[in-house]
């Protein structure tokens, strides 16, 4: 066997590292992470998740496994000498692609040759087989690049370096904002040398049959909803899930959220493909009841909403209204270094970089705004215990506040339900008898 070639991880690299993570975990307000054990221990690995959220998508990926990663990423961001020098160092390779040119095509065999290099040293390589990422919840056509990788170290390793493609689902509750849900999920292995017959008979043949076998595994452990009436199944499957729920004995939680809405999806799709006229008909009346909640000026989530007790409303505005000041106190105070990620992500032009773009700009507008602010007050006060409740409440607050801000939302989605149950009992009912028909006609058309 070859010597394995010792990669180093700069020290700034480690801290940048532990710093990142920690911040990763607390920009989602939940983190699922399933199917951890299947990664085989002390093997080559190759990870292969969905792109759907930029950057995101590869700190989702090495984040909840707590191992360095080495990343391939389009070369195009690589133009730029001071930016090329830190993705180095940062064990990020560039692959390029037709549109950079056919001249550098031919320096693709140089990046394989050394993600070959990295997995004979026993570091897992992340590569995005779908090539760029796309914010839909659907699997787009695999590249080929990943194949010849894996095959190429494989075979330079006489079939012996034991690689493994991990397929790895990722998914979001939301794309854009923190506070979301990320549920990541690996999925079942796929060992390369058990193709090494079939690839010394025919390449190409083989990395089909790879890349067929890595798409269907990959769908298993995402939300793939096919392209094909992909607005209308995705609006489906949010408003019939919780329909399905009712009829479930499990934990409300984000992991059995996907595998319901990839069941949903499942149903859906095979009825509509049997049943064309049931796309246009239930499209249609989603269509209806849609303009009729614009012209109420409500969501279908409020709608969904059980009717509120006055009492426990009661309870709930009181609790609020004695929070606001610790509200107001952590909005004051966290606004700035909160409002500048926003600012700069607004000027994005693809709305799928924003949530990397305010990840990355509050990596580092947080801690640089609270040293200023904490030396500030440290002018101020001469009192050591002030300065340190102040220096520990000021992202404490902050925290709250963020939270506490989007319950309040909540708590307000509360009250319009409650008027408009008994302020304007006629057009909640007339709403409410247009979802039970709706819903009615999802379930007919599914179990049909």
């Amino acid at each position: 066997m070859a010597k394995k070639v010792r990669f180093r991880w700069p020290a700034f690299y480690k801290l940048l590292y532990a710093y990142v993570c920690a911040i990763h975990r607390l920009y989602y307000k939940r983190i699922t992470v399933v199917g951890a054990e299947k990664i085989p221990a002390n093997t080559p690995v190759i990870f292969a998740p969905n792109h759907q959220n930029a950057l995101m998508d590869a700190f989702a990926v090495m984040f909840p496994i707590h191992k360095h990663v080495v990343f391939m990423a389009r070369a195009d961001i690589f133009k730029k000498p001071a930016i090329a020098k830190i993705l180095d160092s940062l064990q990020i390779l560039p692959i390029y692609r037709i549109r950079d040119g056919y001249a550098e095509l031919g320096r693709n065999q140089e990046i394989f040759d050394k993600t070959v290099e990295v997995l004979k040293s026993n570091i897992p390589l992340c590569i995005l087989p779908e090539g760029n990422h796309e914010g839909q919840k659907r699997l787009r056509p695999l590249k080929k690049g990943i194949f010849r990788i894996a095959f190429q170290s494989e075979e330079s390793n006489s079939f012996n370096l034991n690689l493994h493609i991990i397929p790895v689902g990722i998914d979001y509750s939301g794309y854009f904002n923190a506070g979301e849900d990320l549920t990541v999920v690996y999925g079942t292995p796929i060992k390369v040398a058990d193709y090494a017959a079939q690839y010394r008979e025919n390449e190409q043949k083989t990395i089909n049959t790879l890349m067929q076998l890595l798409a269907e595994n990959m769908r298993s452990v995402m939300l793939h909803i096919p392209e094909e009436h992909y607005a209308l199944t995705s609006q489906v499957s949010e408003m019939y899930e919780p329909n399905v729920w009712n009829t479930c004995n499990v934990n409300r939680q984000p992991y059995n959220k996907l595998t319901i809405r990839q069941y949903i999806v499942q149903k859906v799709t095979e009825a509509f493909a049997q049943q064309p006229e049931k796309a246009k008909e239930i499209g249609d009346v989603l269509n209806v009841y849609s303009a009729n909640l614009t012209k109420a000026g409500i969501t279908d989530c409020i709608m969904l909403q059980k009717t509120p007790h006055f009492l426990l409303l009661l309870i709930e505005t009181i609790i609020s209204i004695v929070l606001l000041p610790l509200q107001a106190y952590g909005m004051l105070l966290n606004y700035i270094p909160f409002k500048i990620p926003l600012m700069v992500a607004s000027k994005i032009k693809d709305p799928h970089f924003k949530s990397s773009i305010q990840f990355g700009v509050g990596l580092f507008s947080f801690p640089i705004y609270y040293i200023l602010v904490i030396s500030a007050f440290f002018l101020f006060t001469d009192v050591n215990l002030f300065r340190l409740i102040f220096g520990l409440t000021l992202p404490v607050t902050g925290f709250f506040a963020f939270y506490n801000y989007k319950y309040l939302k909540q708590l307000w989605g509360k009250f319009r339900i409650f008027n408009l149950q008994h302020s304007k009992t006629e057009l909640y009912n007339s709403l409410q008898k247009e979802r039970n028909y709706i819903i009615n006609l999802i379930k007919a058309t599914i179990n049909s």
